[in-house]
Protein backbone atom coordinates (compact mmCIF):
# COMPACT_ATOMS: atom_id res chain seq x y z
CA UNK A 1 0.00 0.00 0.00
CA UNK A 2 1.30 3.95 -0.80
CA UNK A 3 2.12 6.34 2.12
CA UNK A 4 -0.46 8.37 0.32
CA UNK A 5 -3.55 5.63 0.60
CA UNK A 6 -2.27 4.54 4.10
CA UNK A 7 -1.91 8.04 5.64
CA UNK A 8 -5.23 8.66 4.17
CA UNK A 9 -6.95 5.84 6.20
CA UNK A 10 -4.84 6.55 9.21
CA UNK A 11 -6.49 10.04 9.28
CA UNK A 12 -9.77 9.03 8.47
CA UNK A 13 -9.61 6.33 11.10
CA UNK A 14 -8.13 8.66 14.02
CA UNK A 15 -10.92 11.68 12.87
CA UNK A 16 -13.77 8.79 12.47
CA UNK A 17 -12.69 7.73 16.25
CA UNK A 18 -12.60 10.83 17.58
CA UNK A 19 -16.11 12.04 15.37
CA UNK A 20 -17.78 8.59 17.21
CA UNK A 21 -16.63 9.48 20.60
CA UNK A 22 -18.16 13.06 19.97
CA UNK A 23 -21.14 11.72 18.69
CA UNK A 24 -21.70 9.14 21.53
CA UNK A 25 -21.39 12.22 24.31
CA UNK A 26 -23.77 14.65 22.19
CA UNK A 27 -25.77 11.55 22.00
CA UNK A 28 -25.76 10.64 25.61
CA UNK A 29 -26.20 14.21 26.77
CA UNK A 30 -29.17 14.65 24.37
CA UNK A 31 -30.56 11.73 25.63
CA UNK A 32 -30.24 12.53 29.32
CA UNK A 33 -31.81 16.22 28.87
CA UNK A 34 -35.07 14.52 27.01
CA UNK A 35 -35.31 12.48 29.53
CA UNK A 36 -34.74 15.16 32.49
CA UNK A 37 -37.20 17.03 30.59
CA UNK A 38 -39.87 14.43 30.36
CA UNK A 39 -39.48 14.16 34.47
CA UNK A 40 -40.09 17.97 34.56
CA UNK A 41 -43.32 17.42 32.42
CA UNK A 42 -44.39 14.44 34.70
CA UNK A 43 -43.62 16.64 38.03
CA UNK A 44 -45.73 19.08 36.49
CA UNK A 45 -48.60 16.53 35.57
CA UNK A 46 -48.22 14.82 39.24
CA UNK A 47 -48.84 18.43 40.67
CA UNK A 48 -51.82 19.28 38.56
CA UNK A 49 -53.05 15.93 39.09
CA UNK A 50 -52.83 16.82 42.63
CA UNK A 51 -54.12 20.43 42.74
CA UNK A 52 -57.20 18.95 40.14
CA UNK A 53 -58.16 16.31 42.54
CA UNK A 54 -57.05 17.88 46.23
CA UNK A 55 -56.94 21.67 46.00
CA UNK A 56 -60.05 21.99 44.00
CA UNK A 57 -62.34 23.03 47.02
CA UNK A 58 -59.74 25.95 47.79
CA UNK A 59 -58.95 27.35 44.85
CA UNK A 60 -61.18 29.81 42.72
CA UNK A 61 -63.28 28.83 39.86
CA UNK A 62 -60.92 30.58 37.25
CA UNK A 63 -57.79 29.16 38.43
CA UNK A 64 -59.60 26.11 38.66
CA UNK A 65 -60.47 25.92 35.16
CA UNK A 66 -56.90 26.96 34.20
CA UNK A 67 -55.57 23.74 36.18
CA UNK A 68 -58.22 21.71 34.32
CA UNK A 69 -57.37 22.96 31.38
CA UNK A 70 -53.78 21.99 31.56
CA UNK A 71 -54.82 18.31 32.88
CA UNK A 72 -56.63 17.85 30.05
CA UNK A 73 -52.90 18.31 27.98
CA UNK A 74 -52.56 14.66 28.78
CA UNK A 75 -49.14 12.83 27.75
CA UNK A 76 -49.23 8.99 25.75
CA UNK A 77 -49.74 6.34 28.06
CA UNK A 78 -50.41 8.58 31.08
CA UNK A 79 -51.77 6.99 34.18
CA UNK A 80 -52.23 9.07 37.62
CA UNK A 81 -52.37 7.55 41.03
CA UNK A 82 -52.84 8.72 44.53
CA UNK A 83 -52.46 7.31 47.97
CA UNK A 84 -53.02 8.52 51.18
CA UNK A 85 -50.78 8.24 54.45
CA UNK A 86 -52.26 4.62 54.95
CA UNK A 87 -51.22 3.69 51.33
CA UNK A 88 -54.93 2.96 50.33
CA UNK A 89 -55.75 4.62 46.55
CA UNK A 90 -58.01 7.55 46.87
CA UNK A 91 -57.60 8.12 43.48
CA UNK A 92 -56.59 6.43 40.24
CA UNK A 93 -56.81 7.30 36.77
CA UNK A 94 -57.21 4.71 33.95
CA UNK A 95 -54.71 1.95 34.97
CA UNK A 96 -54.82 0.86 38.85
CA UNK A 97 -50.94 -0.78 39.53
CA UNK A 98 -50.63 -2.55 42.82
CA UNK A 99 -47.28 -0.51 43.99
CA UNK A 100 -44.95 -1.32 46.64
CA UNK A 101 -45.55 -0.08 49.59
CA UNK A 102 -41.55 0.29 49.47
CA UNK A 103 -41.85 2.47 46.65
CA UNK A 104 -44.26 5.14 48.64
CA UNK A 105 -41.91 4.98 51.89
CA UNK A 106 -39.22 5.99 48.91
CA UNK A 107 -41.05 8.97 47.41
CA UNK A 108 -42.28 9.93 50.76
CA UNK A 109 -38.42 10.27 51.79
CA UNK A 110 -37.12 12.08 48.85
CA UNK A 111 -40.46 14.35 47.99
CA UNK A 112 -40.20 13.71 44.64
CA UNK A 113 -38.79 10.25 43.48
CA UNK A 114 -38.06 9.20 39.84
CA UNK A 115 -37.73 5.48 38.51
CA UNK A 116 -38.93 3.47 35.39
CA UNK A 117 -41.35 1.28 34.75
CA UNK A 118 -40.97 -1.06 32.08
CA UNK A 119 -41.52 1.03 28.79
CA UNK A 120 -42.77 3.87 30.63
CA UNK A 121 -41.14 6.98 33.02
CA UNK A 122 -42.59 7.21 36.32
CA UNK A 123 -42.31 10.24 38.77
CA UNK A 124 -43.96 10.26 42.79
CA UNK A 125 -44.47 13.47 44.36
CA UNK A 126 -44.73 13.85 48.03
CA UNK A 127 -47.99 15.92 48.65
CA UNK A 128 -48.92 17.32 51.97
CA UNK A 129 -52.10 18.56 52.17
CA UNK A 130 -54.38 20.04 54.82
CA UNK A 131 -56.94 16.44 54.50
CA UNK A 132 -54.06 14.67 54.99
CA UNK A 133 -50.10 13.74 53.36
CA UNK A 134 -50.75 12.04 50.30
CA UNK A 135 -48.63 10.37 47.62
CA UNK A 136 -49.07 11.15 43.67
CA UNK A 137 -47.45 8.43 41.37
CA UNK A 138 -47.69 9.72 37.55
CA UNK A 139 -46.62 7.36 34.62
CA UNK A 140 -46.19 7.41 30.97
CA UNK A 141 -44.08 6.68 27.60
CA UNK A 142 -41.99 9.28 26.29
CA UNK A 143 -42.97 8.84 22.56
CA UNK A 144 -42.05 11.78 21.60
CA UNK A 145 -38.47 11.66 23.59
CA UNK A 146 -37.56 8.46 21.75
CA UNK A 147 -38.52 9.56 18.05
CA UNK A 148 -36.68 12.86 18.99
CA UNK A 149 -33.78 10.58 20.13
CA UNK A 150 -34.02 8.22 16.62
CA UNK A 151 -34.11 10.78 14.60
CA UNK A 152 -31.17 12.47 15.68
CA UNK A 153 -28.88 8.61 15.73
CA UNK A 154 -30.03 8.91 12.41
CA UNK A 155 -28.66 12.07 11.37
CA UNK A 156 -25.52 10.96 13.47
CA UNK A 157 -24.61 7.85 11.59
CA UNK A 158 -25.24 10.16 8.14
CA UNK A 159 -23.32 12.77 9.36
CA UNK A 160 -20.67 10.14 10.46
CA UNK A 161 -20.03 8.24 7.14
CA UNK A 162 -20.59 11.76 4.88
CA UNK A 163 -18.13 13.15 7.49
CA UNK A 164 -15.86 10.01 7.49
CA UNK A 165 -15.68 9.76 3.12
CA UNK A 166 -14.78 13.84 3.32
CA UNK A 167 -12.07 13.41 5.61
CA UNK A 168 -10.59 10.43 2.92
CA UNK A 169 -11.00 12.40 0.17
CA UNK A 170 -9.41 15.56 2.18
CA UNK A 171 -6.40 13.12 3.49
CA UNK A 172 -5.52 11.73 -0.08
CA UNK A 173 -5.90 15.20 -1.47
CA UNK A 174 -3.72 16.45 1.66
CA UNK A 175 -1.36 13.59 1.38
CA UNK A 176 -0.54 13.73 -2.09
CA UNK A 177 0.22 17.56 -1.43
CA UNK A 178 2.16 16.31 1.39
CA UNK A 179 3.97 13.79 -0.72
CA UNK A 180 4.62 16.01 -3.30
CA UNK A 181 7.85 16.60 -2.67
CA UNK A 182 8.96 12.76 -2.01
CA UNK A 183 7.28 12.33 -5.87
CA UNK A 184 10.07 14.63 -6.75
CA UNK A 185 12.81 13.38 -5.45
CA UNK A 186 11.59 9.92 -6.77
CA UNK A 187 11.63 11.17 -10.18
CA UNK A 188 15.34 12.71 -10.20
CA UNK A 189 16.45 9.72 -8.58
CA UNK A 190 14.84 7.11 -11.09
CA UNK A 191 17.00 9.68 -13.96
CA UNK A 192 20.36 8.82 -12.23
CA UNK A 193 22.51 6.48 -13.23
CA UNK A 194 26.07 5.84 -13.37
CA UNK A 195 26.79 7.56 -16.23
CA UNK A 196 25.43 10.66 -14.35
CA UNK A 197 26.29 10.65 -11.01
CA UNK A 198 27.25 14.29 -11.17
CA UNK A 199 23.16 15.05 -11.13
CA UNK A 200 22.09 16.51 -7.54
CA UNK A 201 18.33 16.01 -6.22
CA UNK A 202 16.84 19.52 -5.71
CA UNK A 203 16.28 19.93 -1.84
CA UNK A 204 13.56 22.82 -2.89
CA UNK A 205 12.73 25.88 -0.32
CA UNK A 206 12.09 24.30 2.46
CA UNK A 207 13.97 23.68 5.25
CA UNK A 208 12.10 20.08 6.67
CA UNK A 209 12.68 17.12 6.64
CA UNK A 210 12.43 16.16 3.05
CA UNK A 211 14.51 19.47 2.46
CA UNK A 212 17.18 17.12 5.05
CA UNK A 213 16.23 13.86 3.07
CA UNK A 214 17.57 15.53 -0.44
CA UNK A 215 20.31 16.67 1.29
CA UNK A 216 21.82 13.12 2.64
CA UNK A 217 21.13 11.82 -0.57
CA UNK A 218 23.22 14.76 -2.37
CA UNK A 219 26.04 13.48 -0.35
CA UNK A 220 25.28 10.17 -0.65
CA UNK A 221 25.92 10.25 -4.31
CA UNK A 222 28.59 12.46 -3.98
CA UNK A 223 30.39 9.91 -2.27
CA UNK A 224 29.19 7.57 -4.68
CA UNK A 225 30.81 9.39 -7.66
CA UNK A 226 33.81 10.15 -5.84
CA UNK A 227 34.11 5.97 -5.09
CA UNK A 228 33.09 5.34 -9.14
CA UNK A 229 36.09 7.74 -10.24
CA UNK A 230 38.28 6.09 -7.94
CA UNK A 231 37.12 2.79 -9.07
CA UNK A 232 38.01 3.86 -12.50
CA UNK A 233 41.58 5.99 -11.46
CA UNK A 234 42.35 2.66 -9.93
CA UNK A 235 41.31 0.54 -12.82
CA UNK A 236 43.05 2.67 -15.20
CA UNK A 237 46.37 2.96 -12.79
CA UNK A 238 46.26 -0.91 -12.37
CA UNK A 239 46.23 -1.39 -16.04
CA UNK A 240 49.08 0.91 -16.64
CA UNK A 241 51.22 -0.85 -14.49
CA UNK A 242 50.30 -4.17 -15.24
CA UNK A 243 50.95 -3.46 -18.80
CA UNK A 244 54.17 -1.93 -19.02
CA UNK A 245 55.96 -5.52 -17.98
CA UNK A 246 53.39 -7.07 -19.87
CA UNK A 247 54.17 -5.53 -22.88
CA UNK A 248 58.04 -5.42 -22.29
CA UNK A 249 57.72 -9.50 -21.87
CA UNK A 250 55.48 -10.13 -25.01
CA UNK A 251 57.71 -7.94 -27.29
CA UNK A 252 61.11 -9.67 -25.99
CA UNK A 253 59.34 -13.25 -26.53
CA UNK A 254 57.86 -12.16 -30.48
CA UNK A 255 61.93 -10.64 -30.77
CA UNK A 256 63.37 -13.89 -29.63
CA UNK A 257 60.61 -15.89 -31.97
CA UNK A 258 62.13 -14.46 -34.65
CA UNK A 259 65.41 -16.23 -35.09
CA UNK A 260 67.66 -18.61 -33.74
CA UNK A 261 69.60 -17.00 -30.94
CA UNK A 262 72.72 -17.57 -28.97
CA UNK A 263 72.64 -19.06 -25.79
CA UNK A 264 74.36 -15.40 -24.39
CA UNK A 265 71.04 -13.56 -26.18
CA UNK A 266 68.63 -16.42 -24.61
CA UNK A 267 70.42 -15.50 -21.29
CA UNK A 268 69.42 -11.92 -21.60
CA UNK A 269 65.95 -12.54 -22.63
CA UNK A 270 65.42 -14.76 -19.86
CA UNK A 271 67.02 -12.50 -17.70
CA UNK A 272 64.65 -9.38 -18.91
CA UNK A 273 61.46 -11.78 -19.11
CA UNK A 274 62.51 -12.63 -15.00
CA UNK A 275 62.51 -8.94 -14.06
CA UNK A 276 59.56 -7.93 -15.70
CA UNK A 277 57.93 -11.00 -13.77
CA UNK A 278 59.17 -10.10 -10.78
CA UNK A 279 57.68 -6.39 -11.17
CA UNK A 280 54.41 -8.07 -12.01
CA UNK A 281 54.61 -10.15 -8.71
CA UNK A 282 55.62 -7.13 -6.68
CA UNK A 283 52.57 -5.22 -8.09
CA UNK A 284 50.25 -8.35 -7.54
CA UNK A 285 52.00 -9.20 -3.64
CA UNK A 286 51.02 -4.95 -3.11
CA UNK A 287 47.32 -5.24 -3.90
CA UNK A 288 46.85 -8.85 -2.16
CA UNK A 289 48.55 -7.44 0.73
CA UNK A 290 45.99 -3.96 0.51
CA UNK A 291 42.90 -6.42 0.56
CA UNK A 292 44.73 -8.74 3.15
CA UNK A 293 44.31 -5.44 5.88
CA UNK A 294 41.51 -6.15 8.09
CA UNK A 295 38.78 -4.02 8.43
CA UNK A 296 39.32 -3.57 12.57
CA UNK A 297 42.55 -4.33 14.89
CA UNK A 298 42.31 -8.16 15.98
CA UNK A 299 42.62 -7.08 19.73
CA UNK A 300 45.17 -10.04 20.33
CA UNK A 301 47.57 -8.17 17.98
CA UNK A 302 47.67 -5.50 19.83
CA UNK A 303 49.51 -3.96 22.58
CA UNK A 304 50.65 -0.51 24.05
CA UNK A 305 53.33 1.14 22.00
CA UNK A 306 55.77 4.13 22.97
CA UNK A 307 55.66 6.64 20.05
CA UNK A 308 59.23 7.53 20.88
CA UNK A 309 60.37 4.30 20.93
CA UNK A 310 58.82 2.88 17.33
CA UNK A 311 60.68 6.07 16.21
CA UNK A 312 63.84 5.02 17.08
CA UNK A 313 63.83 1.84 15.77
CA UNK A 314 62.60 3.03 12.47
CA UNK A 315 65.86 5.35 12.59
CA UNK A 316 67.82 2.28 13.66
CA UNK A 317 66.41 0.63 10.23
CA UNK A 318 67.43 2.87 8.38
CA UNK A 319 70.82 3.33 9.48
CA UNK A 320 71.68 -0.41 9.03
CA UNK A 321 70.97 -0.02 5.43
CA UNK A 322 74.00 -1.18 2.96
CA UNK A 323 73.68 2.66 2.43
CA UNK A 324 73.00 4.30 5.87
CA UNK A 325 70.38 7.05 5.29
CA UNK A 326 70.12 10.36 7.98
CA UNK A 327 66.58 9.98 9.51
CA UNK A 328 66.89 13.33 11.87
CA UNK A 329 63.91 12.46 14.68
CA UNK A 330 62.65 15.80 17.27
CA UNK A 331 60.53 15.33 19.82
CA UNK A 332 58.89 18.51 21.22
CA UNK A 333 56.80 19.27 24.07
CA UNK A 334 57.44 15.77 25.97
CA UNK A 335 55.20 14.88 28.22
CA UNK A 336 56.12 13.61 32.16
CA UNK A 337 53.65 11.38 31.91
CA UNK A 338 54.57 8.55 29.53
CA UNK A 339 51.31 7.04 29.27
CA UNK A 340 50.82 10.22 26.84
CA UNK A 341 53.32 9.11 24.32
CA UNK A 342 51.79 5.53 24.17
CA UNK A 343 49.26 4.37 21.65
CA UNK A 344 47.10 0.94 21.41
CA UNK A 345 47.71 -0.57 18.24
CA UNK A 346 49.80 -3.28 15.78
CA UNK A 347 53.64 -2.73 16.09
CA UNK A 348 54.42 -4.45 12.72
CA UNK A 349 51.83 -2.59 10.99
CA UNK A 350 51.60 0.64 12.13
CA UNK A 351 55.57 0.63 11.82
CA UNK A 352 55.10 -0.57 8.14
CA UNK A 353 52.92 2.43 7.55
CA UNK A 354 55.72 5.13 9.20
CA UNK A 355 58.36 3.61 7.39
CA UNK A 356 56.48 4.00 3.66
CA UNK A 357 56.38 6.92 4.33
CA UNK A 358 60.14 7.47 5.10
CA UNK A 359 60.89 5.59 2.56
CA UNK A 360 59.04 7.53 -0.28
CA UNK A 361 60.78 10.95 1.92
CA UNK A 362 63.83 9.72 0.78
CA UNK A 363 63.45 8.20 -2.61
CA UNK A 364 61.93 11.27 -3.89
CA UNK A 365 64.93 13.70 -2.21
CA UNK A 366 67.46 11.52 -3.77
CA UNK A 367 68.17 10.31 -0.31
CA UNK A 368 68.69 13.90 1.43
CA UNK A 369 68.14 13.80 5.29
CA UNK A 370 64.22 13.15 6.33
CA UNK A 371 63.13 15.14 9.35
CA UNK A 372 60.67 12.81 12.02
CA UNK A 373 58.67 15.35 14.20
CA UNK A 374 56.99 14.08 17.42
CA UNK A 375 55.09 16.36 19.19
CA UNK A 376 52.19 15.99 22.15
CA UNK A 377 49.59 18.12 22.77
CA UNK A 378 46.27 18.80 24.72
CA UNK A 379 44.05 16.76 21.96
CA UNK A 380 47.15 13.55 21.34
CA UNK A 381 50.28 12.82 19.26
CA UNK A 382 51.25 14.37 16.19
CA UNK A 383 54.00 12.99 13.71
CA UNK A 384 55.28 14.58 10.87
CA UNK A 385 57.72 13.63 8.10
CA UNK A 386 59.65 16.15 5.88
CA UNK A 387 61.62 16.00 3.16
CA UNK A 388 63.21 18.23 0.63
CA UNK A 389 62.70 16.21 -2.54
CA UNK A 390 60.79 17.44 -5.63
CA UNK A 391 57.02 17.92 -3.76
CA UNK A 392 53.55 17.51 -5.32
CA UNK A 393 51.65 19.35 -7.24
CA UNK A 394 47.88 20.72 -5.50
CA UNK A 395 45.75 18.86 -7.91
CA UNK A 396 47.30 15.38 -7.23
CA UNK A 397 47.91 15.85 -2.57
CA UNK A 398 44.58 14.19 -2.40
CA UNK A 399 45.15 11.27 -5.51
CA UNK A 400 48.20 9.93 -4.18
CA UNK A 401 46.95 7.97 -1.07
CA UNK A 402 45.12 5.87 -4.56
CA UNK A 403 46.13 2.54 -5.23
CA UNK A 404 48.32 2.22 -7.95
CA UNK A 405 48.30 6.38 -8.22
CA UNK A 406 51.84 8.00 -9.11
CA UNK A 407 52.18 11.78 -9.22
CA UNK A 408 52.71 12.81 -12.65
CA UNK A 409 56.88 13.86 -11.82
CA UNK A 410 56.74 10.45 -9.88
CA UNK A 411 57.55 7.77 -13.04
CA UNK A 412 61.11 8.54 -13.15
CA UNK A 413 60.95 6.67 -9.69
CA UNK A 414 61.05 3.25 -9.08
CA UNK A 415 57.59 2.46 -7.20
CA UNK A 416 53.91 1.27 -8.27
CA UNK A 417 51.64 3.85 -5.87
CA UNK A 418 50.69 1.19 -3.14
CA UNK A 419 52.93 2.07 -0.33
CA UNK A 420 50.47 5.23 0.61
CA UNK A 421 47.49 3.51 -0.27
CA UNK A 422 48.37 0.79 2.50
CA UNK A 423 49.87 3.26 5.02
CA UNK A 424 46.32 5.67 4.79
CA UNK A 425 44.38 2.18 5.35
CA UNK A 426 46.70 1.07 8.12
CA UNK A 427 46.59 4.70 10.02
CA UNK A 428 42.71 4.30 9.52
CA UNK A 429 42.45 1.25 11.51
CA UNK A 430 44.33 2.96 14.46
CA UNK A 431 41.78 5.64 14.07
CA UNK A 432 44.08 8.05 13.13
CA UNK A 433 44.41 10.74 10.87
CA UNK A 434 47.14 11.63 7.68
CA UNK A 435 47.17 14.67 5.64
CA UNK A 436 50.17 16.12 3.33
CA UNK A 437 51.28 19.71 2.27
CA UNK A 438 53.69 20.21 -0.67
CA UNK A 439 55.33 22.71 -2.58
CA UNK A 440 56.60 21.30 -5.99
CA UNK A 441 60.47 21.64 -6.19
CA UNK A 442 60.88 22.27 -2.01
CA UNK A 443 59.85 19.09 -0.41
CA UNK A 444 56.50 17.42 1.00
CA UNK A 445 55.35 16.75 4.85
CA UNK A 446 52.98 14.31 6.02
CA UNK A 447 51.22 14.94 9.10
CA UNK A 448 50.00 11.90 11.12
CA UNK A 449 47.53 13.02 14.17
CA UNK A 450 46.85 10.32 16.55
CA UNK A 451 44.26 11.38 19.33
CA UNK A 452 43.91 11.02 22.65
CA UNK A 453 41.39 8.20 22.33
CA UNK A 454 43.93 6.16 22.02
Amino acid sequence: MKIRHRLSLQFTLISGILLTVVFILVYLLSARYVRNNFYKQLEVRALVTAQVYLEKDELTKKKFLEIEKSYQQSIPGESSNIYDNKNQPVFIEKIKYNWPVSLLDQIRRHDIYRFTFGDKYGLGMYYPDNQGDFVVIVTARNTIGEQQLQYLLWILVCMGFVAMLVVYLLGQWYASRALQPIQSINRQVKRIRASNLHMRVNRGKNKDEIAELATNFNEMLEHMQHAFEMQRSFVSNASHELRTPLTTIIGEIEVTMQKDRTTEQYKETLSTLLDESEKLKIITDGLLQLTRVDAVLDPAQTEDIRMDELLWEIQAYWQQQETPLPLDIQLLHLPENPAQLTIRGNRQLLALAINNIVRNAFKFSHNAPVKCRLEVNKEGILLSVSDNGIGIDKEEQEKIFLPLYRATNAHSFAGYGIGLSMTQKILHLHRSRITVSSVKGEGTTFHIFFDNEH
